[in-house]
């Protein structure tokens, strides 16, 4: 392995203990539910407030390649709907999931469900 691949490891995981949520993903097509640390980039007031960029759809969670086994694949072939748990934020819509260009993260756009 790459030394820059274990460092990147360590970095993923430092970020998101230090900055991320917990959230779990029942696969709509069975099997146990799965847990993940995630980071979790959603629209701000901040960001209402001054009108900067302010999208109330823009959601996102980033999570690393092997968390959410299959979550890509399941979103990918549109099979079905995904939802995705993050603790103390809420529930969510998977809309689409895509690698990141290190193709060990993964970056989900989230909708908010009702």
């Amino acid at each position: 392995m790459n030394p820059f691949d274990n460092l990147q490891d360590a970095m993923m995981d430092t970020v998101a203990n230090t900055m991320g949520y917990d959230a779990t993903w029942l696969p709509s097509t069975g099997g146990e539910q799965q847990s993940a640390r995630v980071l979790y980039n959603g629209p701000t007031e901040k960001e209402k407030l001054f009108d900067a960029n302010y999208n109330p759809e823009k959601r996102m969670i980033e999570y690393k390649a092997g968390d959410f086994a299959e979550l890509f694949d399941l979103v990918r072939k549109n099979n079905s709907i995904e939802e995705i748990t993050i603790i103390d934020i809420g529930n969510f819509y998977v809309k689409s999931v895509k690698k990141k260009w290190d193709g060990k993260t993964y970056e989900a756009q989230i909708e908010y469900k009702p």
